[in-house]
């Protein structure tokens, strides 16, 4: 192995010591044993300790979400069997959703709402999103109209965004265009004004289109902590991908 390869590694398995606030006996295994003591480290702490951080389980969840893919739906079927209840329609659907297969989903959300959870207004936002993905945008504007009616106090800026985007869906641009100039006052992420850019240009408003978009870059760009854009880097990308249309 070459000594430069051996020197990084050496370097990487002791500054995760360090970090991690190991026994101090593990930086002599780590320098003294260049190669063999890297080698134990990484067996006895590096990779434990990186399997049982979120990334490391988020990584085995997925590796085994290639696998089977249908293994969480299986126990969750099972699990309705046992008990028909509408928790457990609601985790039924929730898996059904993630794994894109909204139709199913919206059927099971349905189901869940029965007895006490009738007019439960989480449910009831979840089953509205399972049917826009389903491209039900008259049953999703209804479960959300039934929401509000049913649930006057209930606030989702998810839900208000929802709405806005199904009455663009539908092509009632005037009234979307209502919503989405409440909703890009308040809501916190960058997803309000860039659907909100996107009825803009729709409507062959394209200062306004980008005006929209440049918020969002700028907000980015003055987020006080990184953490900013790292939670919303998809988004962003997107960003950025639009504005190339305005250059």
């Amino acid at each position: 192995m070459p000594v430069v390869l051996v020197v990084l590694i050496q370097v990487m398995c002791g500054v995760h010591a360090v970090r991690t606030d190991q026994d101090r006996y593990w930086l002599y295994v780590i320098i003294g044993l260049p190669g063999l003591g890297c080698a134990i480290y990484l067996l006895a702490i590096f990779l434990p300790d990186l399997l049982g951080s979120r990334d490391g389980k988020r990584l085995i969840r997925q590796a085994k979400d290639k696998i089977d893919p249908e293994r969480h739906l299986r126990m969750l079927r099972d699990e309705l069997v046992i008990s028909e209840t509408s928790q457990n329609y609601v985790h039924l659907a929730d898996e059904l959703a993630r794994l894109a297969r909204p139709e199913e989903a919206a059927v099971n959300y349905q189901q869940a709402l029965s007895g006490i959870f009738t007019h439960d207004p989480s449910i009831m936002l979840k089953l509205a999103h399972a049917q826009f993905n389903s491209h039900d945008m008259v049953s999703c504007q209804k479960t959300l109209e039934t929401l509000i009616e049913t649930n006057p106090d209930y606030q989702s800026q998810d839900g208000h965004l929802l709405y806005a985007r199904t009455l663009q869906e539908r092509g009632e641009l005037e009234k979307a265009d209502e919503e989405y100039r409440v909703l890009v006052e308040y809501y916190t992420g960058p997803e309000a004004r860039y659907y909100y850019s996107q009825l803009l240009r729709e409507n062959n408003e394209l200062n306004g289109a980008k005006h929209q978009l440049e918020t969002i870059a700028i907000t980015a760009r003055r987020a006080a902590k990184p953490h900013y854009r790292k939670l919303h880097k998809e988004w962003l990308i997107k960003v950025n991908q639009e504005m190339k249309r305005y250059e």
